[in-house]
């Protein structure tokens, strides 16, 4: 039979495991946070009425003038390094927002993202489950990662966010997300 005193030391250790595996889960969560996008830029149309000379200085994620900075809720693929050749790369996006993405200083044709291409090859008015979610990605070809867009390592993911009702889509944000695809 085993004392009360040792029952309660033996609770006081559990309990003390208990909690530092907490402490380290939280502290730990979410390592992809060291990559966090930059926001580059703003609207096009600002610095041409600034004089189209300047640069724009960086907008933050969470700045309340630029509402669209907001708009950016992840970017795709989620299941980490490496997998870019085998999922969908893009960018998840809030409702009421759109993009265009360029991948490694190449820009992605709008009938190559995910939409549905009518018998003509041109873009349908029939929205795909993924971009009804807010989703705008690009599927690789099978060479990656040395097809045309992908390469192994440092591919570069530019993001200009616009949003849907305005018919120029200015970008409104554009952002950086530096990925590997081995």
């Amino acid at each position: 039979m085993i004392s009360q005193t040792r029952q309660r030391f033996a609770i006081a250790g559990m309990l003390a495991v208990a909690l530092l595996a907490l402490i380290l889960a939280a502290a730990y969560q979410d390592d992809n946070k060291l990559d966090e996008p930059r926001i580059v830029g703003a609207d096009p149309a600002t610095s041409a009425a600034a004089g189209g000379q300047a640069a724009e200085p960086a907008v933050s994620p969470t700045s309340p003038s630029d509402s669209a900075a907001g708009a950016i809720e992840g970017f795709l693929p989620r299941s980490g390094e490496g997998s870019a050749c085998r999922e969908e790369i893009g960018v998840d996006l809030a409702p009421g927002f759109g993009a265009k993405l360029t991948i490694n200083g190449i820009v992605i044709p709008p009938e190559q993202m995910n939409v549905n291409l009518d018998e003509n090859g041109e873009i349908s008015e029939v929205i795909t489950a993924s971009r009804s979610l807010g989703y705008y990605t690009f599927k690789p070809d099978d060479n990656c990662p040395n097809g045309t867009y992908i390469r192994p390592v440092d591919n570069v993911l530019e993001v200009c966010v616009f949003r849907l009702s305005d018919a120029t889509q200015a970008c409104a944000v554009k952002t950086e997300n530096v990925f590997d695809a081995t």
